[in-house]
């Protein structure tokens, strides 16, 4: 009897201890599964990088030595280096004003304004540089209006070379400054810009001395972001730049498939991405960890730098004071003239898919639907295209339930070491996409992986995870944990308070990051072109092939397709969002149901 006492004891308390063993770590328990795919799919391929890089008969440092002695490798590199300052000044200089003009706006217009910004996000990067090819050439639709107008005899050269890639480079980057100069430019209070100006100051003047100064937390997070991302750029330089305008990460590509010196490009990749660390680091020190491109609310106080030189700036600069009105209507045409850059191109697509020509021809001489009917009929197309929906499909459901455990797990967990782990997890967003394909190509050709769907679903995995965690974890961040604790203290299990209070509030979170693991692993090209091969060739790859050597308005009509496709991912995303806020307005008004 004592023994059946003494054994029913132990199960107890072997059952109370894993109660309070789950209830303390239950959450941290729910990022294994992304972190142990991440490890496998991404982690590990980076570490055989590094290895890779020194040589496969031993410790060797001379692939680096070799980067370092080449003359054109440090060409390029400072190239790439300049290419992306420059881009950065173009993107601050263009999206400064369509963030003031944002704030400056009513809360129904700013939330145009910002629709308007993130729609060319959501529309493939390929897809935009064809419009630029279309737009750009010597033929295209800027040349041809110029021509007509009498402004110039023979066309510009716009296409391949240094000014086209500035343009289709800064129409990519517009989005990734103006979101953080958006953020910062919110928690600066405008009382003090309206201060100024009751004081004596023109428009202008108050806007530079008083306003500018509070968003530089802003201007740095935006520009270092943009920076960064320029850094790993491919497709639009591949595409729109000419011989002289190669970067390092084309370097990389030429060393991989054209020259096959696997070791020189993993040494090249691995300079690539630690520069690229170093200045993420450096980013997340500006934002605080947060992201969200300011660290605390301003006091009103700038450094003594900044006052310094606003102060010789007022003082040697009388235009300062100008009072004229048209100082006020200087950043709404700016910023408008900004948006329609950023919009007017995307809608060339339409009626070019529409053409009756045989060519690309603007106006169309006629309205014919012969494009689209030629992409469903084609074989090499649809075949593309069911890949690629087959891919995006099985990277949505897989990414976004471990991305949502992940999320809940790395915001909920109190342990030490959280985040490192958070920055591993999303750093595939941040790392330039084509140093993780070298990294995955090395160890999938090993595996034998090339060319097959499940090689591209693993890649495609690594960089949808992220996204699902990004947006879930504000998500989550945002849902008041004291009525999940409230309905613990009624008597509800973790999950039951989970499933019933936290669940429903963060379900537009959850249909917004689905919908970009989709569209992420639908648009997705860099990886498809290391790892298609010929038996798995996705639909952004089919395109790729066809804007570099076809002269074929099908892939206008493809084009259009798939902006239609993102836009309608958007509006259900907004649809969403914008339903789930009546229902918990709704709800807020009402009691509280029972568990």
């Amino acid at each position: 009897m004592k023994a059946r006492a003494a054994n029913f004891k132990a199960q107890v308390d072997i059952k109370t201890v894993a109660a309070e063993f789950l209830d303390r770590h239950g959450a941290l328990l729910l990022v294994f599964p992304a972190l142990g795919l991440l490890g496998t799919v991404y982690g590990a391929p980076l570490f055989k990088l590094l290895m890779t890089s020194f040589g496969a008969d031993g410790w060797s440092l001379h692939n680096y030595r070799e980067v370092l002695r080449d003359a054109y490798m440090w060409k390029v590199l400072l190239g790439t280096v300049r290419l992306g300052v420059e881009v950065t000044a173009l993107c601050l200089l263009l999206g400064y004003p369509v963030a003031y003009l944002m704030i400056r706006s009513s809360p129904r217009w700013a939330q145009i304004l910002a629709i308007l910004v993130i729609l060319p996000v959501w529309t493939s990067t390929l897809v935009r540089a064809y419009v630029w090819m279309v737009l750009l050439g010597r033929n295209g639709l800027i040349n041809q209006g110029l021509i007509s107008s009498g402004l110039i005899a023979e066309p510009l050269q716009l296409l391949y070379n240094r000014f086209g890639v500035y343009v289709g480079m800064v129409h990519v980057m517009l989005p990734c400054m103006v979101l953080p100069l958006f953020t910062a430019m919110k928690r600066v209070d405008l009382r003090l810009v309206d201060a100024a100006r009751s004081a004596g100051a023109g428009a202008f003047a108050a806007f530079v001395l008083a306003f500018v100064p509070l968003t530089m937390p802003g201007i740095a997070a935006g520009s270092l972001l943009v920076f960064i991302l320029s850094l790993g750029f491919f497709v639009t330089p591949a595409l729109l730049g000419g011989d002289g305008d190669v970067t390092f990460v084309m370097l990389i590509d030429r060393q991989v498939n054209e020259v096959l010196n696997w070791e020189l490009a993993a040494a090249m990749a691995v300079i690539l991405l630690v520069a690229t660390l170093m200045l993420v680091t450096l980013y997340w020190r500006l934002v605080d960890g947060s992201g969200q491109g300011g660290s605390a609310p301003h006091k009103g106080k700038p450094s003594r730098v900044v006052r310094f030189a606003t102060s010789v700036l007022g003082r040697s600069l009388p235009i300062f004071g100008s009072r004229l009105p048209v100082s006020n209507l200087i950043a709404p045409v700016l910023g408008w003239t900004v948006i329609v850059f950023l919009i007017a191109p995307i809608t060339i697509l339409f009626p070019l898919s529409l053409s009756a020509s045989q060519f690309l021809q603007f106006p169309p001489a006629g309205l014919s639907l012969q494009w689209f009917l030629n992409y469903f009929s084609r074989a090499d197309w649809s075949a593309a295209t069911w890949v690629s929906i087959q891919v995006a499909t099985l990277t949505m459901v897989i990414a976004t339930p471990l991305g949502i455990c992940a999320a809940i797990g790395l915001v909920r967990a109190r342990f030490i070491g959280s985040r490192a782990l958070m920055g591993f997890l999303i750093s595939p967003s941040i790392v330039p996409t084509l140093v993780i394909a070298v990294a995955i190509y090395f160890q999938f050709a090993r595996l034998h992986l090339i060319g097959s769907i499940v090689g591209l679903l693993l890649a495609h995995l690594v960089l949808a995870i992220p996204m699902v965690i990004i947006v879930v974890s504000g998500a989550l961040r945002s849902v008041d944990t004291r009525l999940e604790q409230a309905a613990r203290s009624l008597g509800a299990t973790p999950v039951t308070a989970f499933v019933r209070i936290t669940l429903p509030a963060i379900k537009p979170g959850i249909l917004t990051a689905a919908l970009f693991a989709f569209l992420a692993s639908f648009d997705e090209l860099v990886l498809a072109l290391f790892l298609s091969g010929t038996t798995a060739t996705t639909l952004p790859k089919r395109m790729w092939d066809g804007v570099r050597f076809e002269i074929d308005p099908t892939i206008a009509a493809v084009s259009t397709l798939m902006i239609l496709v993102s836009i309608l991912l958007l509006a259900g995303a907004q649809f969403a969002s914008l339903r789930s806020r009546r229902v918990g307005s709704a709800g807020s008004e009402s009691r509280v149901a029972p568990l």
